[in-house]
């Protein structure tokens, strides 16, 4: 007994370092498996609102280790291109089987350009944003701003337009519905665009 003492006092660093070259190896060999088990799975690129018909430029792919919930999500072998969006998907949020379907739902989406005051947008407005639209009156001073619709989605934004100043353009997908609540308050006057911080 004294002599394995003796062996391991004198080996200690020794037996300390292969402990710990181990402990590295084992650790390495764990991480390896985690990095084995990711799939890619589609991603959004933007926020997207029920009722969008998907684009590839709504898509990215994301590589994640998801185990048993994989079944649950697209992966990026699967073809959502020209699908529905069911419920709304938050930007980054990796596509759930659940949120798309094939079938064109009863009320689409549709995109309609605008040009707005670049005074009339929220800073930074990106794709993917919702956004509320109001009517400001110009022709009959005594009018009061009126709310046109809620949570329009920004379907694209004219970059060039954008970087230019003054009107910049920028499309924007809502239900058929409100098509003619934003012509008819075009008509009479000015549209801000209100970010939905929600």
């Amino acid at each position: 007994m004294a002599d394995i003492q003796s062996i391991i006092q004198r080996h200690s660093r020794k037996i300390l370092g292969i402990g710990i070259l181990l402990i590295s190896l084992f650790a390495a060999i764990g991480l390896a498996g985690q990095a084995d088990s990711s799939v890619s799975m589609w991603s959004a690129k933007y926020s997207l609102s029920p009722g969008t018909a998907l684009k590839s430029s709504d898509l990215e792919t994301v590589k994640v280790s998801l185990g048993n919930q994989a079944p649950k999500y697209f992966s990026s072998k699967a073809k959502l291109i020209g699908s529905f969006v069911t419920r709304n998907i938050s930007q980054g949020e990796i596509i759930p089987v659940s949120a798309v379907t094939k079938n064109s739902p009863t009320s689409r989406l549709k995109e309609i350009p605008l040009g707005i005051s670049k005074s009339d947008l929220p800073a930074n407005l990106r794709i993917g944003e919702s956004v509320d639209l109001y009517s400001i009156p110009v022709k009959d001073p005594k009018a009061l701003t009126t709310l046109v619709i809620l949570k329009a989605r920004v379907a694209a934004i004219d970059t060039q337009s954008q970087n230019m100043g003054g009107v910049v353009n920028v499309l924007l997908g809502v239900d058929e519905k409100s098509l003619l609540q934003i012509t008819d308050a075009i008509s009479m006057g000015r549209i801000v665009l209100v970010r939905d911080a929600l």
